[in-house]
């Protein structure tokens, strides 16, 4: 990626979104504008949001400490995928903070042995800081996304960590509307809920990496 253009659209973008233009015609704009690429125009969505969005963001996020005995709803394929992108090195933080992937996996997904580690390392946290109980919610459309439901399920069972995992049709939908934390670095469930925690970063912080 060709640093000066990337970061001059960057600036261009946060300017226009700050001055209220829609962001998917802002975005058109700059990257038109730049010449950028489709990788490059995917990463500057996720990279830059309006400062509103920005402050409101790091005001709801949440440290692990305090989802101790709390309730936990996961927006499964979003960590997971997220923290698959941790273990490549394909990670990176927004200007809202939260750590997000380059690899725009969408429904492409399969199951790896970094989903299986990803979700190992996951579990990890969730083990250690103990919430009275955790929800996983994955989207059923999703390949194999049944498969990968049992597997979190029975490693929760087997560390003894209170909860379930199911796949649904609509979890955006069904996270936007729950009162506990949410586990999630979705932008668009972040500005429709009260409080998420960024479990990826901390998977980061964690290794050291």
């Amino acid at each position: 990626m060709d640093n000066a253009p990337f970061d001059k659209a960057k600036d261009d973008l946060y300017l226009l979104l700050n001055r209220g233009y829609p962001k998917p015609y802002a975005l058109r704009f700059v990257g038109d504008h730049y010449g950028l690429k489709n990788e490059e125009r995917y990463t500057l969505s996720r990279t830059v949001f309006p400062k509103e969005y920005i402050l409101e963001t790091k005001r709801k996020k949440t440290s692990l400490n305090e989802i101790k005995g709390k309730e936990v709803f996961v927006d499964g394929y979003n960590v997971i995928i997220t923290t698959e992108s941790v273990l490549m090195g394909k990670t990176f933080i927004s200007m809202d903070g939260v750590l997000r992937d380059i690899r725009n996996v969408s429904k492409k997904h399969r199951i790896t042995n970094e989903t299986i580690e990803s979700v190992a390392l996951v579990l990890n946290l969730l083990e250690k800081y103990r919430p009275s109980y955790t929800q996983f919610y994955l989207d059923k459309m999703m390949s194999k996304s049944g498969k990968l439901s049992e597997i979190i399920r029975e490693e929760m069972g087997d560390r003894g960590i209170k909860g379930d995992s199911e796949t649904i049709l609509s979890v955006d939908h069904v996270l936007k509307n729950k009162d506990g934390i949410i586990a999630t670095n979705d932008s668009a469930i972040i500005v429709e809920v009260k409080k998420f925690i960024d479990l990826p970063s901390k998977v980061k912080i964690s290794k050291g990496t």
